[in-house]
């Protein structure tokens, strides 16, 4: 009897085994590299997105990658940078041929805010799996040996059907409620002169009352030119003093860094909400309170 088959295949099935192990033990991995990335991409759940613009989506993206601007997740009717309807993201991830098990991985030019913001929209309407490259497209292309392709895939649409999750989408009136919930941490992830309101982007200048400054940028560390997210450890101690125990509301000027902080908190174990309008909505009105100098 000829075994070499029989010892083959019984090979193969451990490999798959393995594979199947290190994938799953990745599941919870929010956060994750080019190695791993390289390592699973090219598993038929996994579905890469690279939320840059058209424009340097064509001039170059990792192969294989599906383009979903994150422009187009923004509300088209109103012309803002507030997230869009159902309906609109019902078409968007339709179009992209997403599938609601698909393992996603989001990868940006860079900064991480974009994709960070990408992750957030993609949480509130309910997809289970959702992971963000660090490094983004700078890290990838850091090896040259990494392929870049200028190739679109071909896509065959979906009917993809999101499920609402708005326990991730903090409102106005959610936000000016926690004022005076004691079980809330609020968040502001602006920069520092924002926060003491030396500068501001909206009609007045200062913080959401009893707000905590943790600026955005302090989500990375810069190293070979590139910006990458801080290892764990370094983000479990950032983000130490808070306690787990109660819910977080995150906001930042136009909610995109703050999503970035947001996706840092979900991977740490938080319970954490983020607040879409942020600043913008908040300074604008006159009728909400604020905070000036108050130490962060």
């Amino acid at each position: 009897m000829n075994l070499k088959p029989i010892i083959i295949l019984f090979c193969l099935i451990i490999l798959g085994l393995f594979s199947a192990i290190a994938c799953a033990a990745g599941e919870n991995r929010l956060i994750v590299d080019v190695n791993w990335l390289k390592q699973y991409k090219n598993q038929p759940d996994v579905v890469v997105i690279d939320v840059r613009s058209a424009r340097l989506y064509r001039q170059g993206h990792i192969p294989g990658a599906v383009n979903i601007p994150v422009s187009e997740t923004f509300n088209p009717v109103k012309n803002t940078d507030r997230v869009a309807n159902m309906t609109h993201i019902q078409q968007l991830f339709s179009n992209a041929g997403l599938k609601p098990d698909n393992t996603l991985v989001l990868y940006d030019a860079g900064s991480h805010i974009d994709a960070g913001r990408t992750f957030w929209v993609f949480e509130v309407f309910g997809h289970k799996k959702v992971k963000l490259l660090s490094g983004g497209f700078p890290a990838w292309t850091l090896n040259k040996n990494n392929p870049v392709s200028k190739k679109t895939p071909e896509i065959t649409k979906t009917q993809y059907i999101p499920q609402l999750k708005p326990e991730r989408m903090i409102t106005r009136l959610s936000m000016q409620l926690a004022l005076e919930n004691r079980d809330r941490i609020i968040i502001d992830a602006r920069s520092k002169e924002e926060y003491l309101g030396k500068k501001s982007i909206a009609s007045r200048a200062g913080h959401i009352p009893g707000a905590i400054n943790i600026p955005w940028d302090q989500n990375f560390t810069r190293s070979n030119g590139i910006e990458q997210l801080k290892s764990i450890d370094e983000l479990k101690a950032l983000y130490s003093p808070l306690d787990k125990n109660k819910k977080i509301y995150l906001y930042c000027n136009k909610g995109k860094q703050s999503s970035l902080s947001y996706l840092v908190l979900r991977q740490l174990g938080y319970d954490v909400g983020h607040y879409d309008g942020s600043w913008f909505e908040w300074g604008n009105n006159q009728f909400l309170p604020i905070e000036k100098q108050a130490n962060p």
